[in-house]
């Protein structure tokens, strides 16, 4: 199951907010990804106080339907809101990475590390993208 950070457990979640939030993400489970796009926006529209929950979970799904500026968006305020979470830095990172902005991408990429030594795929990320620079720069490493 998914992590939820202590962090995120100290923010606000009115209980409608909470029920729409479960709305969308059966329908995101159910591969319904329009829907749930359009619920977690609308939990955002009606339950401002619901971002800290909404704005990562929306950027998920963004990325899951190949829209990674909406992604970036969604998560440049989650990490706003919720600067302490290694699943946030490392979402940020592959939706900066995908739209091009890797020196940003590295920088949430590493954030996300030091945050959850753990992360693999963060980790791995991470060093393709400072190997992908190495070759722009024309630098090549020698064993």
């Amino acid at each position: 199951g998914a992590v939820i950070s202590a962090e995120l457990l100290r923010q606000p979640l009115p209980h409608k907010a909470r029920q729409m939030l479960l709305k969308a993400l059966r329908a995101a489970n159910a591969g319904d990804h329009g829907v749930a796009i359009r619920l977690f926006e609308e939990a955002l529209s009606r339950y401002p106080s619901s971002a800290a929950w909404t704005q990562s979970l929306l950027g998920v799904e963004y990325l899951k339907t190949e829209q990674p500026a909406a992604a970036v968006r969604s998560f440049d305020q989650a990490v706003l809101l919720l600067p302490h979470d290694a699943a946030d830095r490392f979402n940020f990172g592959l939706a900066l990475a995908l739209v091009g902005q890797i020196e940003r991408a590295e920088r949430e990429l590493s954030r996300a590390v030091e945050l959850d030594p753990q992360n693999t795929r963060a980790k791995q990320l991470l060093d393709a993208l400072v190997e992908h620079d190495r070759r722009q720069a024309g630098v090549t490493l020698t064993p």
